[in-house]
C-alpha cells in the first residue's frame, strides 16, 4: 500500500454534511486472486454525517477474508484507536432469503462509540478474493463518484508484468499514470474535486456508465465462454443410474414431436424444481450437479439450466446455456470481456430451423409460441471452444401486460347510478405471488382484499361481487368487479350532458429536448418493453328532451417515436364503444428520431372520447367518430383470452 491521496483545499460548500478527505481504491491482481483495499478518510460536519459510523462489510467466506487495517477518529490533536475498545460483531444473515437466495456470507457490523460532529473518521480494509477451482482471472470494476463532491479520489492497479490483464477507463477520464515495477505494473488515476459528470437527460443506461475503470484477465469473450463452458458440462453430465435418465424416458415415451417435449421438459423443470439461489462455497458461479438439484428439487438459474439441457439432450434436442444480464445489459459491448456483466443464465434450444429461449426460473409456461427472447440487449452462450459476445435482437411485444376493460350502463339516468362491469387483465410473472396470495386466502378474506382493491382504483363504484381466475394455458390473470356508483355527468338538463368515456385518451409523447449544455446526438430511451389496453363501453340514458346524442373519438393508428398507437370507437345512438392500445416496440430512438417529435406533439390526438348531447334541431350529425363493425371491437370477455382485440388486425 501506500500513503492516500493528499486532501484538497478546496472550501467545502456551505451546509455539507461532511467532507470527504479522501478517498482510496488499490487493486492488486496475482495469480492467486486479488486484494482490494479501500480507505477513506471523512470529516464529519453536521449530526446528519454521524450515520457514517454505523458500519457493515460483507463478505464470502467460501473465497473472501477481510482484513480491518484501521478505524480511528481524530480529534483535535488527538488520534482514538477505536478498535482498541470496541470489536466488530459477526453474524451471517441471509439478506435475500425472502427471495430464495442463500449466499452464505458473513456480515461484521460495528457502531462506533463517542463518535461526535467536528471529528475526523479514517477506516481503511482489505478484501483479500481467492481463485476458485473453475480457472477464474483477475477482474473487477473502481469507479471515481460521478457528483461534484469535494476530495482527492484515486484509483490504483497493480498487476503481474506481462501477465494478460487488460485495463479500459471510460473517455470521460484521463489515461493513467504508468509505472514499470519490474515483476508488477502499476497504474494510477487522481482525481481532486471532481466536477458533476453531465448525464444526457432520457439516454439509455450506457450513457450513465461514467469514470469508470475496469481490468479483466480474459483476453476476449470466447475466452470467459470457454471457462465457463466446462463447469456447465461437468454438472450436466448423468450417471448412468440418473434418475433424470428415466425422466426423460418417461417425456420420449410420451410423444416424439420435439417441440412437445422441450415443452414438457421445461415444465418439468419450472413445475418440479423450486427456486432457490445457491451461492454457497463459490456457487456463484459454479452450477450444481445434475442428480443433485433433482435429489434435493430446488436450484437457481445455474441448475435449473444444467437440469434442462441435460433433460433436452437425452431428448435428441440441441440445447446450450447462455450468460444474460436480466436488467437489459446495455452497453456490455462497451466493457471488458468479463462474467461479472451477467447475473443470469438461460437455455437456448434448437427445434427445426428456430432458436426457442428456455428460462427455468420462470413459472407456468406452456407453449413454446409464446416464449420470447430475454430481456437482455446481449448474451454469451457457453461453448467448450469458446463463442463471441452476441446481440440478442429485441421483439415487438406480442401481447399487452395489462388490458383494463369497463363497462357502464347509464341507460336509467342521469341522476341514477350506473351499473359497472370491470376487468383487468395481467401478464408477466408477477401474477404468480398474485395468485399465490388470493388463493391462499379463504373466499370471503380474497373478496375483502379484492373490494379493497376496486376502492382504490375506481372509488365511485360500489362492489356487488368480486371475482379472480387464473389462466393456466394463455399465463394470464383476470381479476373482476360488478357494482353501481355514479357515473360522472358533466352539464346539466339545460346545457346538455357530456360524458368521457375511462381511459379513451392519449397522453402526448415527451417532447425529447434536452439542455444546450448536453449532448445532442445521443440517443433516446423508450420504457420497452410496454403494451397496454383499454376498451370501454357505455351505454347511455335516453337523451333529455330537444336534444340528441353525438359521439366524439377519432381513430388513431400512427407510429411516433418508437411507440404505435391505436384506437378504434363507434357509437350507434344507444352504446358507444372504444379500444385503444399503446405498445412501445423498440428500446430506443436515434436522436434524428427523437428530433421530430416536437412538431409531432401539436398534431398529436390527445383527446378523449366522449358522447354528449347536442341540439336536435336540425340534423347534421356532430359526431366525429369512426363506423366500426362490432365484430372489430370483441366482446368483454375477449379481453381476458390468449387473443384480445387490442391492435390493428
Amino acid at each position: 500500500m501506500i500513503a492516500a491521496p493528499k486532501g484538497s483545499d478546496a472550501p467545502t460548500p456551505p451546509g455539507a454534511p461532511l467532507r470527504i478527505i479522501s478517498a482510496d481504491q488499490q487493486v492488486r491482481a496475482t495469480d492467486r486472486g486479488q486484494e482490494e483495499y479501500q480507505a477513506t478518510k471523512l470529516a464529519l460536519l453536521t449530526p446528519e454525517a454521524l450515520a457514517a459510523g454505523n458500519l457493515t462489510m460483507t463478505w464470502s467466506p467460501a473465497n473472501e477474508e477481510m482484513v480491518v487495517h484501521r478505524l480511528a477518529i481524530m480529534r483535535d490533536d488527538q488520534t482514538i484507536d477505536v478498535l482498541a475498545t470496541q470489536k466488530f460483531t459477526v453474524i451471517q444473515r441471509e439478506n435475500n432469503l425472502e427471495q430464495s437466495a442463500l449466499d452464505g456470507n458473513l456480515t461484521a457490523t460495528l457502531q462506533i462509540a463517542g463518535l461526535q460532529v467536528g471529528d475526523v473518521l479514517e477506516f481503511a480494509i482489505t478484501t483479500v478474493r481467492r481463485q476458485t477451482s473453475l480457472g477464474e482471472r483477475p477482474q473487477g470494476f473502481m469507479q471515481f463518484p460521478v457528483a461534484g463532491v469535494r476530495g482527492a479520489y484515486r484509483v490504483r492497479l497493480i498487476a503481474p508484468t506481462g501477465a494478460g490483464i487488460a485495463f479500459r477507463a471510460s473517455p470521460d477520464l484521463p489515461q493513467p499514470v504508468v509505472r514499470d515495477m519490474g515483476l508488477e505494473t502499476e497504474r494510477q488515476l487522481t482525481l481532486a474535486d471532481p466536477a458533476s459528470v453531465t448525464i444526457p437527460d432520457g439516454a439509455p443506461l450506457r450513457y450513465s456508465i461514467a469514470r469508470l475503470m475496469q481490468f479483466s484477465g480474459y483476453r476476449d469473450w470466447p475466452a470467459v465462454s470457454r471457462t465457463f463452458s466446462a463447469p456447465f458440462v461437468r454438472a450436466g453430465t448423468l450417471s448412468p443410474t440418473s434418475p433424470v435418465k428415466a425422466e426423460a424416458a418417461k417425456i420420449a415415451a410420451a410423444t416424439n414431436d420435439p417441440a412437445q417435449r422441450a415443452m414438457a421438459a421445461l415444465q418439468l423443470v419450472q413445475d418440479r424444481i423450486r427456486y432457490v439461489y445457491v451461492g454457497l462455497d463459490g456457487g456463484n458461479y459454479q452450477p450444481a450437479n445434475v442428480d443433485e438439484t433433482w435429489r434435493r428439487r430446488f436450484g437457481d438459474c445455474k441448475a435449473k439450466t444444467v437440469l434442462l439441457i441435460a433433460l433436452l439432450h437425452e431428448l435428441g434436442i440441441a440445447s446450450e446455456p447462455v450468460l444474460i444480464a436480466s436488467k437489459g445489459g446495455d452497453g456490455t459491448d462497451e466493457r471488458l470481456p468479463t462474467p461479472a456483466v451477467f447475473d443470469h443464465v438461460v437455455v437456448r434450444a434448437t427445434i427445426g430451423a428456430a432458436s426457442i429461449w428456455l428460462d427455468g426460473t420462470r413459472l407456468g409456461d406452456r407453449s413454446l409460441t409464446g416464449l420470447e427472447p430475454p430481456p437482455s440487449r446481449w448474451g454469451l452462450p457457453l461453448r467448450a471452444g469458446g463463442a463471441a459476445l452476441e446481440r440478442i435482437a429485441p421483439i415487438v411485444p406480442r401481447l399487452p401486460s395489462r388490458i383494463q376493460a369497463v363497462d357502464v350502463d347509464a341507460s336509467a339516468g342521469f341522476d341514477k347510478p350506473g351499473k359497472y362491469r370491470i376487468q383487468v387483465t395481467l401478464r408477466g410473472d408477477e401474477i404468480f405471488g398474485m395468485r399465490a396470495q388470493l388463493a391462499g386466502l379463504a373466499p370471503a378474506d380474497a373478496d375483502k382484499a379484492l373490494v379493497a382493491y376496486w376502492r382504490q382504483q375506481y372509488p365511485v363504484v360500489e362492489a356487488t361481487h368480486t371475482s379472480w381466475r387464473f389462466d393456466e394455458a394463455n399465463r394470464l390473470l383476470v381479476l373482476g368487479v360488478e357494482g353501481e356508483g355514479k357515473v360522472d355527468w358533466d352539464g346539466d338538463a339545460t346545457e346538455g350532458h357530456t360524458h368521457y368515456l375511462f381511459g379513451a385518451g392519449f397522453p402526448p409523447p415527451d417532447e425529447m429536448k434536452r439542455p444546450k449544455d448536453q449532448p445532442q446526438d445521443v440517443p433516446w430511451a423508450n420504457e420497452y418493453p410496454s403494451f397496454t389496453c383499454y376498451a370501454t363501453t357505455i351505454k347511455v340514458p335516453a337523451a333529455g328532451k330537444g336534444f340528441r346524442w353525438s359521439f366524439s373519438s377519432d381513430p388513431m393508428d400512427r407510429r411516433l417515436g418508437g411507440i404505435s398507437y391505436w384506437r378504434i370507437s363507434s357509437f350507434d345512438g344507444v352504446t358507444a364503444r372504444m379500444v385503444k392500445s399503446r405498445r412501445v416496440e423498440v428500446p430506443e430512438i436515434s436522436a434524428k428520431e427523437a428530433a421530430a417529435i416536437p412538431n409531432a406533439v401539436p398534431k398529436f390526438d390527445n383527446n378523449k372520447s366522449y358522447v354528449w348531447e347536442v341540439s336536435s334541431k336540425g340534423r347534421k350529425d356532430a359526431a366525429k367518430a369512426a363506423v366500426d363493425t362490432l365484430s372489430r371491437f370483441g366482446t368483454f370477455s375477449d379481453f381476458a383470452s390468449a387473443n384480445p382485440p387490442c391492435q390493428k388486425p
